[in-house]
């Protein structure tokens, strides 16, 4: 059984190559029609796309509610910590200058 990759790759070629072939086989005008056609409906497309969403934002319908919840307390086990007192001394065992 041949590879899906590989299949998939031999017929892009031939669809690619045979598309080639037709857009040579166009007189240049109508190459340059085609081209021209295809990015005004890619333009036209993404205006479209753009205006609907800025339509939506004005509407409200973009936003979506947001509901806060907020923490709630924890319950932390106590442990016997010493409270801290000022030493003397440091952690070094260096008299400090206070």
């Amino acid at each position: 059984m041949r590879h899906p990759k590989r299949i998939i790759s031999t017929y892009w070629g031939k669809l690619t190559a045979r598309l080639r072939k037709e857009c040579d086989a166009l007189p240049r005008k109508q190459r340059l029609m085609v081209v021209s056609l295809l990015l005004g409906l890619f333009v036209m497309t993404a205006f479209f796309v753009f205006g609907h969403a800025c339509y939506r934002i004005g509407l409200g319908q973009a936003r979506q509610a947001v509901e806060v919840e907020h923490l709630r307390s924890l319950d932390l086990p106590q442990n016997d910590v010493r409270p801290l007192t000022p030493s003397a001394y440091d952690d070094a065992g260096m008299e400090s200058e206070d």
